[in-house]
């Protein structure tokens, strides 16, 4: 991760140069610089209220489909949520530890998906069941997965943690379970914020994630009509976004195509994204040294070692009884260290309190 942050102090850091105009330059820049890593691109019109998000995520949901061994049908469903929590990602702060949860819940097979995002772009997510049969649907003559069927009746949640105490939480039906008319409903109805939103996934052959993508264009009040028209078309002449991504488009493109010339295009930001578990070894421990010892015990009856299993990675941490042990001995002691020093902390205050009277007392006489 270090290394990664520390290259955004060269190149990276010539786009946030503030509503940069998009010039053929740019674009080789960005594609120079990306490559074929996932990144969001934010661009508005020069004058108009409008902005748009358009993402590449397919090394991501690749990452998701092997790290929770999903069936292909699984994997259009997390990659589609995938994408839709990137693009609700525009509600925190861009850069910072806010994080957006997006939970997707209904009655069919596949049960739950839950992502979540931070200001950094770091992804991970978690599903209830990753082996879902395939369900397919005629559209206009094509065969097409049947992301509905899978999820079935259920609600959509997102979760804002704005590192301010409580998170918000705000809960919409699903209409369509397609996702992304979910999200632009969610927009509407708990946001307050108009939304158009493109979400897909493509398979291979093999039912592997082949590519994995979106966009998002939001009306922020006060746009003309003019721009809205134009905008409008732009959105209804508009491929899908997988057949866009499967041809080379690149966000930038996707983004240029919402915003035609004649609303002078300009960038506002970009953003990485990757997967990402911050789960380490302490974190862990903490959860180990948590454990009753009577479930511990139990544990190591029929057991060599500890499992730990981090549900959002895969990753497995193993311990002996003789490390578990040390674990809680280590915990017990910072515990009775902080409350001996909060004990002292406490005596002196008050003997300080006491100190006051003493010299409140002596100056009444």
């Amino acid at each position: 991760m270090e290394k990664r942050e520390s290259q955004k102090s060269g190149q990276e850091q010539a786009f946030y140069d503030w509503r940069k105009k998009f010039d053929e330059q740019v674009k080789q820049d960005l594609k120079d610089y990306f490559q074929e890593r996932d990144y969001v691109v934010m661009a508005v019109p020069k004058e108009e209220p409008l902005r748009v998000w358009a993402v590449r995520a397919t090394m991501t949901a690749r990452t998701a489909q092997r790290i929770h061994n999903l069936s292909p049908m699984a994997a259009a469903v997390v990659g589609r949520a995938i994408v839709g929590a990137i693009l609700l990602s525009s509600l925190i702060k861009h850069g910072t530890d806010q994080k957006i949860g997006l939970r997707i819940e209904g009655d069919g097979p596949i049960g739950y998906v839950y992502v979540e995002v931070d200001g950094k772009g770091r992804v991970r997510c978690l599903v209830k069941n990753p082996d879902v049969p395939l369900f397919t649907k005629e559209v206009n003559g094509k065969t097409k997965l049947d992301i509905a069927k899978a999820i079935g009746n259920g609600t959509l949640t997102v979760i804002k943690d704005l590192g301010m105490g409580k998170p918000y939480v705000g809960v919409v039906p699903l209409i369509s379970g397609e996702i992304a008319e979910d999200i632009a409903y969610y927009l509407a109805q708990s946001e307050q914020i108009p939304s158009a939103v493109g979400i897909g996934v493509k398979l291979d052959e093999n039912g592997q994630i082949k590519v994995a993508g979106g966009w998002m264009v939001q009306e922020m009040g006060g746009t003309s009509e003019k721009a809205l028209k134009v905008i409008e078309e732009a959105v209804k002449k508009l491929p899908p976004v997988s057949d866009l991504l499967e041809q080379g488009k690149r966000p930038e493109d996707i983004a240029l195509m919402l915003i035609p010339q004649e609303l002078n295009p300009h960038l506002l930001g970009l953003k990485e994204i990757e997967y990402y578990c911050p789960c380490d070894e302490e974190m862990v421990k903490g959860v180990v040294a948590g454990l009753p010892q009577e479930e511990v015990d139990e544990i190591f009856k029929e057991n060599e070692y500890l499992e730990v299993k981090c549900h959002f990675c895969g990753k497995i941490y193993r311990y002996t009884k003789e490390e578990v042990e040390k674990i809680k001995e280590e915990a017990q002691k910072e515990a009775e260290n902080k409350k001996s020093s909060e004990g002292k902390g406490e005596q002196k205050n008050s003997e300080g309190e006491n100190d006051k009277k003493d010299k409140g007392g002596k100056s009444k006489e």
